[in-house]
């Protein structure tokens, strides 16, 4: 009898680790892309042209847009039902998807820039080079081959991968935002 007290403690406290493990590492990355999400220091695009202010303005909306699938997913402490994961998975998708979506809309205004707003961009060193590989990254934005399968028990995504890779691109996109930003063409405004 003693002994199947100590094997249940023991199995509870293995259980309850597990679990505080998890919640630590899950906040730790939601507190972190909180972060990079965040809006700036409220810089004004005023000394911009209008496609470079759409530009700046856009990668911050695209940013909080990066940081949202993640908070749709959260591994399970116990096995759950086929019909939990599709769930689970179903709104990842969706917010995957509306992350791409606006990623996608965000290098479609490079587009539209004229000549001089480009060359400006080339003066900065600023590139959507970087944006357009992490869009087609293999296993960050993609689900599956088949957008209408239906299947009982999806593939979860390899949440480390697709965390390191939005958690890229968010820095990538702030520091793009900020060299923006910081460029002036009257030396004595700020």
């Amino acid at each position: 009898m003693s002994w199947a007290i100590t094997v249940g403690a023991g199995v509870t406290a293995a259980a309850a680790a597990r679990w505080w493990s998890r919640e630590r590492e899950r906040d730790a990355r939601l507190r972190e892309l909180t972060a990079l999400s965040e809006e700036g220091d409220g810089l004004s695009t005023a000394h911009l042209s209008r496609g470079l202010g759409e530009l700046a303005r856009q990668a911050r909306w695209v940013r909080h847009a990066l940081a949202t699938p993640l908070s749709y997913w959260d591994n399970p402490l116990a096995p759950e039902t086929p019909w939990g994961r599709r769930a689970r998975c179903d709104a990842y998708d969706r917010a995957i998807g509306e992350a791409r979506r606006a990623l996608w809309e965000w290098l479609l205004l490079f587009r539209r820039l004229d000549e001089r707003e480009r060359l400006v961009l080339l003066g900065l060193g600023l590139s959507p080079g970087p944006f357009y590989a992490a869009l087609f990254r293999p296993g960050v934005f993609d689900r599956s081959d088949d957008l209408w399968e239906e299947v009982l028990y999806p593939e979860a995504p390899d949440l480390a991968h697709v965390f390191a890779e939005l958690r890229r691109t968010m820095i990538a996109l702030r520091a793009f935002e900020a060299t923006l930003l910081a460029r002036v063409n009257d030396p004595y405004r700020r």
